[in-house]
């Protein structure tokens, strides 16, 4: 399982022409809350998951996974935000998205609704249930399903996959074994080969149910709602 992570880059207006026609050069600044939340979002509508980059995690996703446990259910909810990855040096005072942290707050992430009317920050070290309990309170606020019955059968179907992949697995390995020992045209081997064939169909089939789950939730059609910023997160 991987993240899929976006990288968005702010481009400056046309500065204005100088005196004698000639272009000024544009000067980086920090845009407000509302236009630095609007341009991170994008046109994506999901929820944001945002994880700020610094010198020790840069190029890594260790503000959010964990080394020592399993992960798998935080890439399962994941799949339902925009993640949105921001640079080492988002807080320098004119960087354009420096004021998505006000207040001198510098997490190394945060969870919102896509409108930014909900937002969670989760500062420094957190256990898996505070992590998972944020993910779920922010996706049920912007979907109409219930996330949590939603992952729960997803992790039902990857129990069933995992025990069908070692079926898989030892049915092949009889199969490999009887060809080696009593070559391509024994009768063993056609029955064998076609119990390896009903369980690999068993296996898709596995397969394309999870996929299927993942698009199970639908987003909330939502009132137009008022405007992201610090003191509403």
């Amino acid at each position: 399982m991987t993240l899929d992570w976006s990288y968005p880059v702010h481009t400056p207006q046309e500065a204005p022409l100088a005196a004698g026609g000639t272009t000024a050069k544009a000067v980086r600044k920090a845009l407000d809350y509302q236009q630095a939340f609007a341009e991170i979002a994008g046109e994506d509508p999901r929820p944001l998951l945002v994880l700020r980059e610094c010198a020790v995690c840069n190029g890594t996703d260790d503000a959010l996974l964990s080394r020592s446990v399993d992960n798998e259910r935080t890439f399962l909810m994941a799949r339902w935000f925009h993640c949105v990855k921001l640079p080492v040096d988002v807080l320098a005072d004119d960087h354009p998205y420096r004021n998505l942290f006000p207040g001198g707050r510098s997490e190394h992430l945060f969870l919102a609704t896509r409108d930014g009317a909900q937002r969670v920050a989760l500062e420094g070290e957190r256990s898996r249930a505070e992590l998972w309990s944020a993910m779920l309170d922010v996706l049920t606020a912007d979907y109409a399903n219930d996330p949590e019955r939603v992952l729960k059968g997803i992790q039902r179907n990857l129990d069933r996959l995992d025990a069908a992949d070692q079926r898989l697995g030892e049915l092949q390995s009889r199969y490999d074994q009887l060809l080696e020992r009593e070559g391509a045209n024994s009768g063993k081997l056609k029955k064998a080969r076609q119990k390896l064939a009903a369980e690999r169909a068993e296996r898709d089939a596995l397969l394309e149910e999870v996929k299927a789950a993942g698009d199970e939730l639908a987003l909330r059609a939502r009132a137009p709602a008022e405007q992201a910023s610090p003191e509403n997160p």
